[in-house]
């Protein structure tokens, strides 16, 4: 019986940025720090975290290497999914030493094994498009990897959702190629899950006979807005990670994070409902 396993994920650092809120600046590499920390203290420590794209806002060398100098100081290996803010060239230049950032030309995708819960990387970058895409190529990939272990508990990591989300602006920013992944995703029963990033914001459903998750970002967040509008302005809301726990005879579990203590909870600083 396998126990103890435990799968971080972060998503969407965009390192290299600074938002003003009417509090005051936030420079996003000091919110990843805090976020890297929190990982860094946990008891028991993740076995591996998945870093699920967007890791620099520019995909600029030097915001990269902050981003690497930074990861390589936890004390737990971790792997690169490449989101729409990523260059996969530039990726490749500063990870060198990820090998599995090199198994193929074209795409990074990759799949992690020996570990209680199998990790498929799949690779959704459109370079030059904030939409993702996924084509015959990488879905072919996605099936013959599946195909290889069917019955090998899977957890699928992507940057962008495959799923619409009901909020307007992100899924015009979504993912295209969606029909074709279901198909393939509905033929196999052992994936537990499907993460992303990529909106900012928490949600999840239930989707071709798995579960899908999108995670928050590490560093700020979005509004969460139901109505058609033209951008979305950062909201200063707790930044956030997930954790997945492999329990034997149940599957995997995710837990929502925040990147920092809060003693009395979330509504630190929120005055007391009145006894009366």
């Amino acid at each position: 019986m396998v126990e103890n396993f435990t799968l971080a994920q972060i998503s969407d650092l965009h390192i290299g940025r600074t938002i003003s809120y009417p509090s005051g600046q936030v420079e996003l590499f000091e919110e990843l720090q805090k976020t890297v920390e929190k990982i860094a203290r946990m008891e028991p420590l993740p076995d591996i975290l998945m870093v699920t794209g967007d890791l620099a806002n520019h995909a600029s060398r030097r915001d990269y290497l902050r981003v690497k100098a930074l990861l390589d100081s936890l004390p737990i290996p971790y792997y690169i999914v490449p989101g729409n803010h990523d260059s996969r060239r530039v990726l490749r230049e500063v990870f060198s030493d990820h090998s599995y950032l090199h198994l193929a030309d074209q795409f990074i995708q990759y799949s992690i094994d020996g570990l209680p819960v199998r990790i498929l990387s799949l690779d959704t970058l459109a370079e030059g498009s904030h939409r993702g895409r996924i084509d015959e190529v990488r879905l072919r990939w996605l099936d013959e990897r599946l195909a290889e272990e069917p019955k090998k508990p899977t957890l699928i990591c992507m940057h962008h959702p495959p799923f619409r989300t009901g909020m307007p602006y992100p899924d015009s920013l979504g993912l295209d190629g969606t029909q074709e992944m279901a198909k393939i995703v509905g033929k196999y029963r052992n994936i537990e899950a499907i993460v992303s990033g990529h909106t900012h914001r928490e949600s999840c459903v239930r989707w071709n006979g798995t579960v899908a998750y999108v995670t928050p970002s590490c560093t700020f967040s979005y509004k969460l807005e139901f109505h058609e509008v033209d951008d979305l302005d950062p909201l200063h809301e707790p930044p956030a990670f997930r954790l997945f726990r492999w329990v034997e005879g149940v599957g995997l579990v995710s837990h929502l994070c925040y990147n920092r203590d809060y003693e009395f909870g979330l509504s630190e600083g929120v005055p007391r409902t009145p006894n009366n």
